[in-house]
């Protein structure tokens, strides 16, 4: 390459995720709190009737007597017959069927949400005389109030949802620990868990902390709403290869805008979110 070349770094397919040594594609984005909802409700029974029809498959290669045979295959094929109607309605309200997609691995992806903390007339009272509180952020679900805390999107995702589940591990020992401190029958053992007790505490404390901090988190009590997020399904080899083939006829490779494709890892280190 000569001084006045510049490399160019191969372009990133944000349709194809790299998870689990699998690649993923994208096949949905939703955009709307209600709608992923029920996009993931439905997803979750359209799976649950594919995997009783593939259990019913095995009951059906396993029977004994062609009696056993005839009435489970009687079973697999109206379930079969209801999945493909559901399957029907699916692809109407989504681009997509679940025929192919149910039985092998998927996961929906957060891409942003918006996180809430329920609140009392007199906490918003405490909050108003903060220069920086915002009506705005003040909103109602049904009777109850709600702060908005801040919205993340991205990989800051992972790392807040991490997080938070080291908070949930560490108040549920120390419930735990509180609860062996209480049936100890002996000093030593009461000893034992008031000093883990005190370890778990000191750590929840500045976890505590660092949530407030980062996020603005001052309770326990929190919420989120999913803003957006992406559903992602494994593909196999021949399919990563035909889209890739598809991809690159579309737009021809040249030695200034090469095509290779570079899937964006799923785990990320995420920077501090203020």
């Amino acid at each position: 390459m000569s001084a006045t070349e510049t490399a160019v770094a191969p372009k990133v397919d944000e349709n194809l995720l790299q998870h689990d040594n699998k690649i993923f594609f994208n096949f949905v984005t939703i955009s709307h709190p209600d709608t992923l909802s029920r996009f993931t409700n439905d997803v979750n029974v359209m799976v649950a009737q594919a995997q009783r029809i593939v259990e019913l498959n095995q009951r059906i290669q396993s029977a004994l007597t062609t009696t056993e045979k005839d009435a489970v295959t009687k079973l697999r094929e109206a379930e079969l017959q209801d999945f493909n109607q559901k399957d029907a309605v699916f692809e109407k309200v989504y681009g997509f069927k679940m025929d192919t997609v149910a039985i092998r691995p998927h996961f929906i992806q957060n891409q942003a949400i918006q996180l809430m903390s329920p609140v009392t007339d007199e906490q918003i009272a405490e909050f108003r005389k903060s220069p920086e509180f915002k009506e705005s952020e003040v909103v109602a679900r049904g009777n109850q109030k709600m702060l908005q805390l801040c919205k993340m999107t991205g990989e800051h995702i992972p790392l807040f949802e991490r997080n938070i589940n080291i908070v949930q591990a560490q108040q549920n020992a120390l419930q735990q620990l509180r609860a062996a401190e209480q049936t100890a029958t002996d000093a030593d053992a009461k000893k034992r868990a008031q000093e883990e007790i005190a370890k778990v505490t000191e750590a929840l404390t500045q976890n505590a902390e660092h949530m407030g901090k980062t996020y603005g988190i001052f309770s326990n009590n929190i919420v989120f709403d999913v803003l957006e997020a992406k559903f992602w399904v494994a593909l196999t080899q021949e399919e990563l290869k035909a889209y890739v083939d598809k991809r690159n006829s579309a737009a021809p490779a040249s030695a200034d805008a090469p095509v290779a494709i570079e899937a964006p890892k799923l785990e990320k280190k995420a920077e501090k979110k203020n």
